[in-house]
């Protein structure tokens, strides 16, 4: 183990930032973003506990980092007994009372566990430090910690000059204890460095942006998609993990839940997740999940570059084209929703009409499938077969009616979710610029102009969103709405529904032609692949296999045990500005340099305490086996069956 506590001398400049301060229990949070930089600076960190941490200051493998900080602390006692929390003075300085950091694959080392592994900040301040892959990414965050032998008595209270007047200059005190960390974002890797599970901007599809009006990666691929022309797979990183080293080199987070735990319903994988990323393409319903598993909506995405699939994704349409799943949970979404489309998508799937719910997302010529514009959380689907997804979708614009004078949009947007079965994570979409997420749509050949039919129609779930449309003539059109993230998940978050109306103009004696999604259509020469594969024996199906087959008391049961979430709806029209005349679409090739939106997973007490309702349920009616799922290594306290 490196021992990285030394004791050295050192001035410290204070550094100010002119931004309100989040307050958070371990210190108050100021974030900065300038181009490819971000800078954090956290005031008054807890000085009350010895190890800290901060998820939401994250980095990644070709970051640059720097630390430095100042400022006093109380360390307790009696006299004067404030000290510098830098560069200590005084007696026992030479081993307590300095502020630790621990950055894994930079500074220090894990588990962030001892303060052994940390560095003190005293000797790595201003330096820059290469940030490197580790082989636990998700644990890839900032780390604060403090020398002392007894906390209770630390803090920011009663201040006076200091051990040897080292908290005092002239007739001020010396400000309370600051941390500043300030990440450089190094620039995308040469596509020959990419792992085959790395994802990264779309370099191959001609004319593809790499990113989206948001700063998201618009239509990504997996590094081997992009060095090999071909979809990852396991077996080229030597058949290891494909979320973890050697099959990619970038940090990704880990969502298990309580439900694909070992001894619970014999599960041991989870959800492995990346970046949030954007993609167009045609848009396929597919099913909704069992309410007792995780009630999600399930679409179905296709490409004909396949960009962001991988060998396990299954094969909606043929001859080659493979989908990505997009899910997205209904009590947190539709369940809500009151505008006419959704509202009535949403009676249709839930009274088992799928033939209804097929029928209103279908292209120009009637075919099933619709184009359309999704952004979430990319990840492998794990308690499955790994195959890659979207989940949670938080932004979706389907074209679910391609009339030029009455094209319809129908459009949700909100900045959080959850990942459903083996999730018990919130997951949020952090740093979108001005809160500001922005949908393109596409301009329409042969009009020369657009408008907004009356029949267009908004919802807020709380009032706070508000939504504005931006015309680019002969270009696209941009719908943008403004909201917050949620700041815990035990606060409802804002979300947006509804459907947007066009109205395309046709010059006398001119024809608007059907929409051009030529991007669409599938060029490639692979040999043709079956449209139908083996179907996946999910274990979402098995449970609802299970609540079908269940006999009426063993229903009461369950809804005795678990009920269903009760729906509170909560809505407030929101009504779009006037549309604005804009000279063009901005250059989406020139804003790689901004840096990208981020992504934050916090656990959901919610989530949590509904899974085990729902794994107490089943065992109360089936006792310790649940039929369909294996024995758990760690068997639950045996229940009596009931008939």
């Amino acid at each position: 183990m490196s021992k990285l506590r030394f004791a050295a001398a050192g001035a410290v400049i204070a550094l100010t930032v002119g931004h309100a301060a989040q307050p958070t229990s371990d210190g108050r949070v100021t974030h900065t973003v300038n181009g490819n930089t971000e800078t954090w600076r956290i005031d008054e960190p807890n000085v009350k506990k010895s190890i800290i941490e901060f998820q939401q200051i994250r980095f990644q493998p070709g970051d640059t980092v720097r630390v430095t900080g100042g400022g006093c602390v109380q360390t307790g006692g009696w006299g004067a007994t404030w000290k510098r929390y830098i560069d200590p003075l005084g007696d026992n300085s030479d081993k307590l009372y300095h502020g630790m950091v621990l950055i894994p694959g930079a500074i220090g080392e894990l588990p962030a566990n001892d303060l052994d592994r940390f560095a003190r900040i005293l000797i790595i301040k201003g330096h820059n430090f290469p940030v490197k892959a580790i082989t636990e990414p998700r644990k890839q965050h900032l780390w604060l910690g403090y020398e002392d032998s007894k906390y209770s008595d630390n803090g920011y209270n009663d201040q006076d000059a200091g051990t040897q007047g080292q908290c005092r200059i002239g007739n001020s005190w010396v400000e309370h204890a600051f941390v500043f960390i300030t990440i450089i974002h190094g620039a995308t890797p040469p596509a020959g460095n990419l792992a085959p599970f790395d994802i990264s901007a779309n370099t191959v599809t001609p004319g593809n942006a790499p990113v989206d009006d948001n700063f998201i990666l618009l239509n990504p691929m997996w590094g081997r998609q992009i060095t090999n022309h071909e979809l990852p797979d396991k077996s080229q990183c030597g058949n290891g993990d494909p979320y973890s080293g050697p099959c990619t080199t970038q940090p990704t987070e880990e969502d298990h839940g309580f439900l694909c735990n070992e001894g619970t319903l014999g599960i041991v994988d989870g959800h492995h997740n990346w970046v949030a990323g954007t993609y167009e393409g045609t848009i396929f319903w597919n099913d909704k999940s069992s309410w007792i598993a995780d009630g999600d909506y399930n679409f179905r995405l296709v490409r004909p570059d396949d960009a962001g699939m991988t060998t396990e994704n299954k094969i909606k349409t043929g001859p080659n084209r493979k989908s990505m799943k997009l899910e997205f949970s209904s009590d947190e979404t539709i369940d809500n929703f009151e505008t006419p489309w959704w509202d009535a998508f949403h009676k249709a799937v839930d009274t088992d009409d799928f033939s209804a719910a097929n029928s209103m997302v279908v292209g120009a010529d009637g075919s099933a499938g619709a184009f359309g514009i999704v952004s979430g959380l990319i990840g492998l689907d794990c308690p499955h077969t790994c195959a890659s997804e979207i989940h949670p979708v938080w932004a979706m614009a389907i074209r679910v009616k391609s009339d030029p004078g009455d094209e319809t949009w129908a459009v949700f947007v909100r900045r959080f979710g959850n990942e459903g079965f083996c999730s018990d994570h919130q997951h949020y979409l952090d740093d979108l610029a001005n809160n500001t997420f922005t949908f393109r749509l596409p301009w329409r050949q042969g009009a020369t102009d657009v408008g907004v039919n009356p029949s267009t129609v908004f919802e807020s779930r709380l009032g706070q969103a508000t939504g504005a449309l931006a015309v680019a003539k002969n270009q696209g059109v941009l719908l943008s709405f403004t909201m917050a993230v949620p700041p815990t998940p035990l606060v409802p978050g804002e979300m947006v529904n509804g459907e947007l109306h066009l109205k395309w103009t046709v010059p006398r004696g001119g024809v608007i032609r059907p929409p051009l999604d030529g991007m669409m259509i599938a060029r490639d020469r692979r040999p043709p692949r079956p449209v139908i594969e083996t179907a996946e024996d999910d274990p979402e199906d098995r449970l609802a296999r299970l609540l079908t087959n269940m006999s009426p008391v063993q229903r009461k049961v369950i809804a005795t045990k678990a009920p269903e979430p009760r729906v509170v709806r909560q809505k407030v029209a929101l009504r779009l500005s006037a549309p604005s005349q804009i000279a063009s679409l901005p250059n989406r090739g020139a804003l790689t340099r901004r840096r990208r939106p981020t992504t934050r997973a916090v656990p959901d007490p919610q989530k949590q305490a509904q899974d085990r309702q729902r794994l107490d349920a089943l065992h109360a009616v089936y006792g310790t086996d649940i039929p369909g799922f294996p024995k758990p290594r760690v068997r639950p306290t045996p229940r009596p069956r009931v008939p």
